[in-house]
């Protein structure tokens, strides 16, 4: 049997909480900033500019992919308002620095989920981490001949370049299928 004074150490009673005052230290103990990162990539490479108003030369680039925890927009349910909950927001950065210049930083794509929507944010990681494995090939592609002078063929689209000649040549970058004079004279 409990004994009426053990009950009163652990619950209090109804009247006590009214002028009850919590310090700061308590108050805050479970909150989160929400800005945890769940999964971040980040990659460095190498690619060739060759533009004819501006000198040629080698381009670094700075990739960097992150989820992570955020305030984010969404509309409440019952007023349609523009309220601000938890959620994930996907962003991906790049920083290029031409030869001699400094670096530049913009956001290539930038995305916000809602807290239910993780999987979802997830997937989105996974297809631009594809896309920016697509942008390191034809980067990488073009550091490795322009510069030789060896370059034969060069994507329209994505500039994707070969040292390789064939009458039917697909894209690596983009995927686009180009054929020769002699395989449309067929």
């Amino acid at each position: 049997m409990i004994s009426q004074n053990k009950m009163t150490a652990h619950q209090l009673d109804l009247t006590s909480f009214a002028g009850k005052t919590i310090t700061i230290d308590e108050s805050t103990r479970d909150f989160r900033s929400w800005n945890r990162t769940i999964l971040d990539w980040e990659i460095e490479y190498t690619g060739y500019r060759r533009d004819y108003n501006e000198p040629e030369g080698y381009i670094l680039f700075h990739v960097v992919a992150e989820v992570s925890e955020a305030m984010v927009g969404v509309r409440h349910q019952k007023t349609y308002k523009k309220i601000q909950a938890p959620g994930y927001h996907l962003t991906v950065f790049q920083s290029m620095a031409f030869e001699g210049k400094e670096w530049e930083t913009y956001v290539v794509h930038d995305e916000q989920f809602k807290k239910e929507d993780l999987k979802k944010a997830i997937d989105e990681f996974q297809r631009e981490l594809l896309n920016i494995q697509s942008w390191v090939e034809i980067a990488e592609s073009r550091a490795r001949i322009i510069p030789q002078a060896n370059d034969l063929f060069e994507c329209l689209h994505c500039g994707w370049v070969t040292d390789l000649w064939a009458d039917d040549i697909t894209c690596r970058g983009c995927g686009k299928r180009y054929w020769s004079e002699k395989m449309w004279s067929r």
